[in-house]
């Protein structure tokens, strides 16, 4: 039987653009030997990267997959239109095992504010008198 390892997390990095999460994680993880360290990095919560010297699939990178899944739903980065909704109370945070179309039932339920726009072909004729021509 052959004994699984586990990854030791020293540190996670949160990557920012702009001041905003744009969904990039850098691990630092201690290596089996407990000497070295490698950097493992997740896009949108997926591994796309590992320095270890592992020439396959390295076990940083399926792990660490599954500890950023189980991160609380707040930590992630949320789309701006839902924030309000998320205040309110009007969407919540999934379960573990939720249902996708309980969550898209959700959204459709949400109301969005809307917004005031005014429709350009109410404010008159931009040409004055003249008619419309491709040539002067």
């Amino acid at each position: 039987m052959k004994s699984t390892k586990e990854v030791k997390v020293i540190a996670r990095y949160a990557h920012k653009t702009n001041g905003t999460l744009n969904g990039t994680v850098t691990y630092l993880v201690r290596a089996s030997n407990g000497v070295d360290t490698y950097c493992t990095t997740l896009v949108d919560g997926k591994a796309s990267g590992c320095s270890c010297p592992a020439k396959s699939h390295c076990y940083h990178k399926t792990q660490l997959e599954v500890k950023e899944a189980a991160r609380p739903f707040a930590a992630k980065v949320l789309p701006v239109w839902t924030e309000a909704l998320v205040k309110t109370g009007k969407l919540v945070a999934p379960a573990k095992a939720v249902k996708v179309s309980r969550l898209i039932e959700q959204a459709v339920k949400a109301t969005v504010p809307t917004v005031k726009t005014t429709d350009i072909g109410n404010r008159g004729n931009l040409n004055g008198a003249r008619g419309f021509s491709l040539m002067r």
